[in-house]
């Protein structure tokens, strides 16, 4: 259904539920951006007080007069756990059938899932959005990746399936010329907008909900059709109210479109074949609700570990380097101390002085850095990584030994795909409601 740009009382409403769903879902937006960056390299941003002020990692290290050292090790380990994935997925793949294969090709699912994959790794939440109809000239069913930083569902969710869900949408941030494409319905509508919103970008919820709706199946026996209609159409339409009629609940899927103001811009009941909504997601654990990813689990092991490279990186800063110890007794009269450390460094410098009884000679001081066992500390964390993640060194394509034989390998590699397996496992599950989702469609063409 369309209607005219206005802002209604079901448009608040609307509103009001993607706000709840929105604000419930804060803790999850910021752990995800948390782990984004950790990710990505930035892992000195954490907030700390120090003396009474907030400041970040990184502003204390600078403050102090050193440098926020990192090992990126993270990185490396989603690399190799989407690196798995991917050869999981072309297995997969050519098990399709030619219709599957054709969609996944139109919408060159192959690195789509990959990258979903990435994600589903940092965040923990894996979204596609499914339509139906041209993009570039071409028909078809289409696949686009929603980031979950934009995207809410019912947080009273419980079921891993996802059997339980009753509210899910997304927030669009849209260039107003594809805004008004997609929502302006005359040219009072065009003018309007382009009023309010003066060129630049426009917040739209796109919001799905279930609701029990008042329905009526009529008996239309001049057609010999069943319909069914709204309760309220069938009150105001005499000719409806002629025909055999039963009153009953609908449970349907319902979506709106509003702008950030409650502007209701087009809601209607959901057209699609089996009456659902466009997304597919998946969250894990997702145990009582509650989200937590791949990354999350090691970040505190890539802390400890920066943190110990940094407190090395200092030891060997303030250790004594070559440091000339030159007494001041030996110093040649009308002699220069710049010019005696220049001399001192040139592989052919010849320094005169006169020497003194008892005078000490010259010497250079190179102070060896304390062994306080950092090294060791740092093997370790580099093992619980491995531990921690699942990600041991046979997956990495390490062999421990050069007599390590063939079968030893082969068996580590596998015991380390069973501890990555819950997590590869439920990403297939989120492929097969994928292809579920997109063969619906298809059948409804």
């Amino acid at each position: 259904m369309r209607e005219h740009s206005i802002i209604t009382d079901d448009g608040i409403a609307a509103l009001e539920t993607a706000m709840h769903c929105w604000n419930a879902g804060a803790t999850f937006r910021k752990e995800r951006s948390r782990n984004k960056a950790y990710t990505f390299g930035d892992q000195w941003k954490d907030s700390i007080n120090v003396d009474g002020h907030t400041m970040t990692e990184e502003e204390y290290i600078l403050r102090e007069g050193n440098i926020p050292l990192k090992n990126n090790l993270i990185r490396r380990l989603v690399r190799n756990v989407v690196g798995v994935f991917r050869n999981r997925l072309a297995e997969r793949m050519g098990k399709w059938n030619a219709d599957d294969m054709a969609r996944a090709t139109q919408n060159n699912m192959e690195e789509l899932y990959a990258r979903t994959m990435e994600e589903f790794l940092i965040s923990g939440m894996a979204v596609h959005r499914k339509w139906k109809g041209s993009r570039q000239g071409s028909e078809g069913i289409w696949t686009d990746v929603v980031s979950p930083g934009a995207f809410f569902f019912d947080p009273d969710a419980r079921d891993p399936r996802g059997a339980d869900i009753s509210v899910v949408g997304q927030v669009h941030e849209l260039p107003l010329p594809a805004f008004c494409k997609a929502f302006a319905l005359h040219e009072t509508d065009f003018r309007a907008f382009q009023r309010l919103y003066r060129g630049g970008r426009v917040k739209v919820i796109e919001l799905w909900r279930r609701e029990i709706r008042q329905r009526r199946l009529c008996h239309d026996r001049d057609n010999a059709r069943i319909l069914k209609v709204d309760e309220d159409l069938w009150r105001e339409s005499p000719r409806l109210r002629a025909m055999p009629s039963r009153w009953m609940a609908d449970d349907v899927w319902r979506f709106y479109y509003i702008t950030a103001e409650g502007m209701l811009l087009r809601h209607g009941d959901s057209p699609f074949p089996k009456g659902g909504h466009p997304y597919v997601f998946k969250g894990y654990p997702f145990l009582d609700g509650e989200i937590h990813s791949f990354v999350a689990d090691i970040i505190d092991q890539q802390r400890y570990t920066n943190r110990l490279i940094s407190l090395y990186d200092w030891m060997m800063r303030a250790s004594a380097k070559g440091v000339l110890l030159f007494p001041e007794e030996a110093l040649p009269r009308g002699g220069d101390i710049e010019e005696v450390a220049d001399q001192w460094s040139r592989f052919n410098g010849v320094i005169a002085y006169r020497p003194k009884p008892g005078q000490p000679l010259p010497q250079q001081v190179n102070g060896n850095v304390s062994n306080v066992g950092i090294g060791d500390l740092l093997a370790i964390q580099l093992k619980m990584m491995e531990d921690v993640s699942g990600v041991n060194g046979a997956l990495q394509g390490k062999i421990e030994s050069l007599g390590m034989s063939g079968k030893l390998y082969s068996q580590q590699t596998e015991n380390s795909l069973t501890s990555l397996r819950d997590i590869l496992d439920t990403f297939d599950s989120f492929i097969s409601d994928s292809l579920t989702k997109e063969r619906q469609m298809a059948e409804g063409q």
